[in-house]
């Protein structure tokens, strides 16, 4: 059965490229350092990825990150899909069998697998990059907490932009099961102040929800979004990137923070993370 991912676009080339330019940074820098190098990836996928409806297969980030000619020490997949997980397993023990001493696939939920990775690892000895990205709104603010509290991890998210904003209901009328979404990814209901305004015209019902409107876009939503990680993670790159579909509508935002509190090592990971974010990595 092919299992092969099949969404996304161009948007999702660019993606995985700012993605590898970092890993390759990131063993670089840390070649001659005593650490022990971990990737993980969160959302594993399949290994590959076909591309909107241009029957286009691309690599996903598991080969991809496989791929690189400058290795981890171990690399960690996690994957939520019965199938999808089985596919990775089949990928590795048949593509990659070489190196399958050190690749660990967990069928299971992230944010169960990154609580226990980030609170059973040695962060002394070990450093991490974290690739992010939910299908949707799967992973839990709380994570993000436990996962700044190793001070050991960089970590790229891609933040599901328009899911959220698709939930922020012009009329403030939100679903309870959709406002407890907005509460776990935010981390917080501080949103609610943030993207509702009082109606400036006044209304003859008594609906209390007649009474305010959104006052939400992409950019405050952007705003609020990295301000939030900022209260988390010592190092938070000023420069998001934007990720649009074919129609230029707003997908994801990509984040990159820094867990590492010391200075020089926030200093490096930005200067790499900044430029390769704002850099034409399309292609």
């Amino acid at each position: 059965m092919d299992t092969t991912h099949r969404f996304g676009g161009h948007w999702t080339i660019t993606k995985l490229n700012i993605l590898s330019d970092y890993l390759n940074f990131y063993v670089t820098a840390l070649k001659d350092q005593p650490f022990h190098k971990i990737y993980i990836d969160a959302f594993a996928g399949t290994g590959s990825i076909s591309i909107g409806n241009i029957s286009e297969i691309i690599q996903g980030s598991a080969r991809l990150a496989l791929n690189a000619i400058n290795k981890f020490n171990r690399y960690i997949f996690i994957e939520k899909n019965k199938k999808y997980a089985a596919e990775l397993n089949n990928l590795v023990s048949g593509d990659y069998q070489n190196i399958s001493d050190i690749i660990q696939v967990i069928n299971n939920d992230c944010n169960d697998v990154l609580k226990d990775i980030s609170e059973k690892t040695d962060w002394v000895k070990n450093r991490a990059v974290l690739f992010l990205d939910p299908y949707s709104t799967e992973l839990r603010w709380e994570t993000l907490e436990i996962i700044a509290k190793t001070k050991a991890i960089d970590v790229w998210y891609l933040f599901p932009l328009s899911a959220a904003n698709r939930m922020l209901k012009k009329d403030g009328n939100i679903d309870l099961s959709w406002k407890a979404r907005l509460n776990t990814i935010f981390g917080d209901t501080g949103w609610e102040q943030k993207f509702y305004k009082t109606n400036p015209q006044q209304n003859l019902f008594d609906n209390e929800y007649e009474n305010i409107i959104k006052d939400a876009n992409i950019a405050t939503i952007k705003e609020y979004i990295y301000g939030r990680l900022k209260t988390i993670f010592p190092g938070v790159s000023d420069n998001p990137r934007v990720l649009y579909n074919s129609k230029n509508s707003p997908l994801f935002l990509f984040c990159f923070a820094v867990a590492n509190k010391n200075p020089k090592a926030i200093g490096l990971a930005m200067k790499v993370a900044n430029h390769i974010l704002t850099r034409d990595v399309s292609k």
